[in-house]
């Protein structure tokens, strides 16, 4: 896949999350070292007046900045020579328990193309907006639970990165936010709360190059689902202002029943009838394809899309199909 304009996202949320003076040090350290920091959203505060006193000399003025790193509980871990990463000494353990440093062994692989220093530019951007950036580049189609939380993801790339490094960079900030992805198969990558990464299965089978392909872009989406655009941040605002004023005139009321709506999709691909469920209808489902899938592969995304949501698709008879909750993880999975 080609990458020619920049995947920009430039999305300011509240100031505590990563304030302005760490993000101006990740800036400045990330300039000097020459490498792409990766960090959680919540780093303790980083005083401004280190900034403004750096030693002129680039080999002081990192140890310097490193030396304030550590008085501010801030660990600084080398992860080859295209990465840093950077997060709360008294976290570290629980922060990179989900974590396995590739950054050395990705810079020794061979790989065509590159993405310059700048293409990705996150700043405090929610995880919603992000895992369209990994789905693209990696060309996969995320497949998520409903439950990942809204952690603020900050992420510029100062150094070319190959594809695998982008992709490897955009999971590091995710495990460090706590997001887990999980590879699933070639096409799915399985999105969930860390707590959770134990619990998924990934089934995906291999693809049928023989099968016909359906067109993602004539696929249904369900939930809100923002697909990631290179606009200027002029633009952006005034797609905003556009999108606001047209919603107060046109005001339609939500779709309803988003679990509902998935499995009459899932019916009627598999020529069953969906029962009405007056349980589980109203479950949120976020449900979006990203690549072209056979049918039988749309039909695997939608069966993890429910397991990854508690929910699980049962057989009434040969004629009907009908929603019911996993109640149980273990060895021996129930439904009711």
């Amino acid at each position: 896949m080609t990458v020619k304009t920049k995947l920009t996202l430039l999305c300011f949320l509240t100031p505590f999350l990563a304030g302005a003076g760490m993000l101006d040090a990740v800036d400045v350290y990330a300039s000097l070292t020459g490498k792409t920091v990766l960090m959680p959203s919540l780093l303790p505060f980083f005083p401004d007046a280190v900034l403004s006193d750096l030693p002129t000399d680039k080999t002081n003025a990192i140890t310097r900045l490193e030396t304030e790193f550590s008085k501010q509980g801030i660990a600084v871990i080398q992860d080859g020579p295209h990465f840093v990463i950077l997060l709360p000494e008294k976290e570290r353990a629980f922060l990179t328990k989900g974590l396995s440093l590739r950054g050395a062994e990705l810079a020794v692989a061979k790989s065509g193309e590159t993405l310059p220093a700048g293409t990705i530019r996150f700043i405090n951007c929610d995880v919603t907006q992000v895992l369209p950036i990994y789905a693209s580049i990696s060309r996969r189609t995320i497949l998520r639970s409903i439950t990942l939380h809204s952690a603020a993801v900050c992420l510029k790339t100062a150094c070319p990165l190959t594809h695998e490094e982008a992709l490897y960079a955009i999971g590091t900030v995710l495990v460090l936010n706590g997001v887990a992805l999980v590879q699933d198969g070639d096409k799915f990558v399985q999105a969930v709360p860390m707590v959770q990464r134990s619990m998924v299965t990934a089934r995906a089978s291999e693809p049928d190059p023989a099968a016909k392909l359906l067109d993602p872009n004539k696929m249904p989406s369900i939930g809100n689902y923002d697909s990631a655009k290179p606009i200027s941040r002029m633009e952006r605002d005034l797609e905003r202002w556009r999108k606001a004023f047209y919603d107060f005139i046109h005001y339609k009321a939500p779709p309803e029943r988003p679990a509902q709506r998935l499995l009459d999709l899932y019916a009627s691909l598999a020529d069953k009838t969906a029962e009405t469920s007056t349980n589980f209808g109203n479950n949120p489902i976020f449900f979006h394809i990203d690549t072209p899938l056979s049918k039988s592969e749309l039909m695997y995304a939608i069966e993890a899309t429910f397991d990854l949501n508690w929910l699980r698709i049962v057989q009434v008879d040969d004629q009907r199909i009908r929603l019911s909750r996993i109640s149980d993880r273990g060895p021996n999975t129930k439904t009711k």
